[in-house]
């Protein structure tokens, strides 16, 4: 960020100011209190002032044990001042915090999965734990020690001045190149931090890459390689942070020196008056103590600058986020699908597909198809020729760059997203499972579908007989990303989870690629009788698949370049009769 972004733009002042509209109350208490412990710190010094000036100096024992109890009063008033405030701004705070996660946690849901697929996951995650913390924070710590060390270096000042306005004019000169050192200082401190933040967001990613994918890491033996990548990583983010550290360093150092040197000054001039009988003792005891105080509001007031600089940092990273719009929506006024017995009839017109980074070769290119309700259709081709695309156009993860895709003579592009994506049940080559259990992974479509139906689903896809032999069953844990199961087993509760939704369409994107041929087969069998209530696509690299399919596609380069059944395929297209040849001979 350019230096002229320190300083909060009206977005960012904006955006602040809602964030703790809702905690306004709370939080002005909390200021209020802070006002209260102030006057009672400020009280302090003035009870030492007659107790060395009256009392001792008179030996009057009453007054003494007055001023003592007064004194006693006062700090119990501090300490549960400082209590109530602390209490009201941190659970404002905390509230605050889960709030605006939240807020992010829903604002990303609702991105298109192009958004996810340009930006790294750590990044993402960076926004919704690291910046919001920073944000808690600042309210929790930062702002509420600058409106401290405003009321109490306000009130310090004044109770200086009235004391010794000479000795008060010497702290009054350090507070210039203090104020000098914070604004130098901590641009710098902001910079730092960013660039910090920025390298934690990438590490955080490639952490959870390398959790993701530890046995192709092992597999191929990488974990040296991997381990200086991580060692360079945290190198880097140490590197930052110490510098972060030696600035902050610098900062405090620069202030220890300039108010040692003003306490000394103050301390000298004091004495000297005191000695010669123009300042009394309690007045130079009383100084002393507020000059304590002085020192305790100008920290609160310094290190809020550096904090701040941080804070501008993660909030407008949060903006930019929450400004994020998806470029897939619902229209405004959407058209209602009717509800249907037998799958839904798909239509693509004139339908042409090129992605954004590679505009000058489209992925798909003017495909006219229809697919009859209650069909069983299969696309077949080579890699990069556009099977999964269309895959990705009938959920609406991408519009076409022209033509239209519909459902029951309906574009698609008029329905709502929720309704539209509920006419079809996804099963892909890799389907993932989520933390939990069997039941809550087939059951994620409908979480209150009771046991008997999960059990159906998972008889369906064959998967009722290994989940029995599971510890608990369909309550067994499955782990992260479904990692205490096999490849087939995983693909299977997937399979599972798409028969449970019960969609009008089946889309089977190399669903049975990871398992064994006596397990694909039984599948085939569930399937096929599944596929009679509904209309069926499936992408296939394995014609053995397929060649039961109503209609075969064949796609290439874009297009149709063929259609019809298995056995008039292998007379009609070249294409097909080749990956045959391969794969059925």
């Amino acid at each position: 960020m350019s230096k002229k972004s320190a300083k909060a733009s009206p977005a960012t002042q904006a955006f602040l100011l809602q964030l703790i509209q809702p905690y306004r109350l709370p939080l002005l208490g909390g200021s209020l209190l802070m006002v209260v412990s102030a006057g009672a710190m400020l009280a302090l010094p003035q009870y030492l002032k007659h107790m060395f000036d009256t009392a001792l100096k008179t030996g009057d024992t009453t007054q003494l044990a007055t001023l003592a109890g007064y004194m006693f009063a006062t700090i119990l008033v501090l300490v549960l001042s400082i209590f109530l405030r602390t209490r009201l701004i941190a659970f404002s705070s905390n509230y605050m915090l889960a709030n605006l996660r939240n807020r992010l946690s829903a604002h990303l849901l609702g991105q298109d999965v192009t958004f996810f697929e340009t930006r790294s996951s750590g990044e993402i995650v960076s926004r919704l734990t690291a910046d919001a913390y920073t944000l808690r924070e600042f309210l929790v710590l930062a702002a509420p020690q600058l409106v401290r060390g405003l009321f109490l270096g306000v009130g310090t000042l004044v109770a200086l001045l009235y004391t010794s306005p000479s000795l008060a004019a010497i702290l009054l000169l350090a507070c210039a190149p203090i104020g000098f050192a914070g604004k130098f200082l901590g641009e710098k401190i902001r910079i730092t931090a960013k660039k910090q933040q920025d390298n934690i967001a990438a590490y955080a990613t490639q952490v959870e890459e390398t959790v993701a994918n530890i046995r192709t890491i092992n597999a191929f033996s990488q974990q040296p390689r991997l381990t200086q990548r991580f060692l360079a990583q945290t190198e880097e983010i140490t590197r930052l942070g110490n510098y972060r550290s030696i600035l902050a360093s610098a900062f405090v150092a620069t202030n220890v020196i300039i108010g040692f040197s003003a306490l000394i000054g103050v301390v000298w001039l004091g004495g000297l008056r005191v000695m010669a009988g123009t300042m009394t003792l309690g007045d130079m005891m009383a100084f002393l103590l507020y000059l304590g105080f002085a020192a305790d509001a100008a920290s609160n007031v310094t290190n809020f600058w550096p904090a701040w600089q941080g804070t501008l940092g993660a909030t407008e990273r949060v903006i930019a986020l929450l400004g994020q719009q998806p470029a897939i929506t619902s229209p405004q006024n959407p058209v209602a699908l009717k509800p249907v017995g037998k799958g839904r009839a798909i239509k693509l017109k004139n339908l042409t597909y090129t992605y954004p980074l590679r505009p000058e070769t489209p992925a798909l290119h003017t495909i006219n198809l229809t697919i009859p309700a209650g069909a069983n259709v299969a696309v077949v081709g080579p890699s990069g020729a556009g099977k999964s695309t269309l895959f990705r156009l009938f959920l609406r993860f991408d519009d076409p760059t022209s033509g239209s895709v519909q459902l029951d003579g309906t574009d698609i592009k008029t329905v709502a997203l929720d309704n539209l994506r509920n006419q079809f049940a996804l099963v892909s080559q890799e389907s993932p499972l989520f933390t939990g259990t069997v039941a809550d992974n087939v059951a994620f479509s409908n979480i209150s579908a009771p046991e008997s139906v999960i059990w159906a689903a998972l008889r369906a896809a064959n998967a009722e007989s290994f989940v029995k032999g599971l510890p608990n069953g369909i309550h067994t844990h499955v782990g992260e990303k479904g990692v205490q199961l096999s490849g087939g087993q995983k693909q299977r509760i997937a399979i599972a989870r798409a028969i449970l939704a019960d969609a009008p369409v089946l889309l089977l994107d190399e669903a049975t690629a990871h398992l064994d041929s006596e397990s694909e087969a039984a599948i085939h069998k569930s399937l096929a009788a599944l596929s009679k209530s509904r209309t069926t696509v499936t992408i296939a690299h394995r014609l053995s698949t397929v060649k039961s399919a109503d209609i075969i596609l064949v796609l290439n380069h874009g297009k149709i370049e063929a259609s019809g059944t298995h056995d008039q395929l292998l007379k009609s297209s070249k294409l097909y009769s080749a990956l045959a040849t391969v794969q059925l001979a």
